[in-house]
């Protein structure tokens, strides 16, 4: 028995076709999408990512990427998700999707059980079991230590970090697919997916690293109206696909004020403050010009 699993393709449509192309080399018995599929980046393809999935009916769970964009619909949604500057890439990616998208999106499972030999079961999620949000590679907890225990499966495969990890837990194979579309580790062609094989008595994994046309995927970003639409943020994921280096996470975390502007002005200049602060203030400087 042979499984592929996909993660976090953030809406980058050519990474997601040649990952699909390979897989198709594998000849897997089961592909599984493990969340953040659509998710939020300068990539302008979500809609087509979507489609694609869809049309290939590969299973997907739900990431905390599509949770935002069905809060983003959500009548309960706060005013700050619909209005804020912060959220205006959220809210550029979210207006893509038809009501007929939105609710096939509203019946994505949180996990899947894929039934293995012997009972070795496996069960992708996106983060974690009862949680979108927090992952066992940052530590697990005693409640996170519950929920996996009570996990029938021998592999939990699991997304959102964007990166190759794994640990053997309890008689657990606890392992990340990779990122099937924003990496974010410095390789400007290069994705990642997961193949699993069942050789008894156990799961043998290996990650498959595949090369895509970045060069066109970044000029369609340019030639989109997501630079012109996403504000500010959208300039920091714009540079992180220009650079595949994380730009957002730590912005919040260790640059933006915890009183955040409300002002597009105000927004403009902290996060060209940002880049200049990175020192790539100068290369982003030209396509944004005739925003500033």
């Amino acid at each position: 028995m042979k499984i592929a699993v996909i993660a976090d393709v953030h809406s980058n449509f050519h990474s997601l076709n040649a990952v699909l192309d390979d897989i198709a080399t594998e000849k897997p018995d089961f592909v599984v999408g493990a969340g953040d599929m659509v998710g939020c980046s300068a990539y302008p393809g979500a809609v087509a990512v979507w489609n694609t999935l869809q049309d290939k009916k590969i299973p997907l769970v739900l990431g905390n990427e599509e949770e935002r964009i069905l809060d983003f619909y959500s009548p309960a949604s706060n005013s700050y998700l619909k209005n804020s500057i912060q959220f205006m890439p959220l809210r550029y990616r979210a207006k893509q999707f038809s009501s007929t998208d939105i609710e096939t999106m509203k019946s994505l499972p949180m996990n899947i059980l894929l039934k293995g030999p012997h009972e070795q079961n496996v069960f992708i999620c996106h983060a974690s079991p009862c949680d979108l949000h927090r992952s066992p590679m940052e530590g697990i907890d005693a409640q996170m230590g519950k929920e996996l225990n009570e996990i029938k499966a021998k592999v939990i495969v699991v997304g959102h970090l964007h990166t190759l990890w794994h640990q053997y837990w309890q008689g657990k194979l606890l392992i990340m697919a990779g990122s099937g579309g924003l990496p974010l580790r410095g390789k400007l062609d290069e994705v990642d997916y997961l193949i699993l094989t069942f050789q008894k008595p156990e799961w043998l994994f290996r990650y498959k690293t595949v090369k895509y046309d970045y060069r066109t995927a970044i000029g369609e970003v340019i030639k989109s109206e997501f630079l012109e639409q996403a504000g500010p943020i959208g300039w920091l994921m714009f540079d992180e696909i220009l650079t595949q280096e994380d730009r957002l996470i730590p912005f919040f975390r260790d640059y933006c004020p915890k009183e955040k502007p409300n002002d597009m002005e105000n927004w403009k200049k902290l996060v060209i403050g940002y880049l200049i602060h990175l020192k790539r203030w100068e290369t982003t400087k030209p396509y944004l010009q005739h925003l500033l």
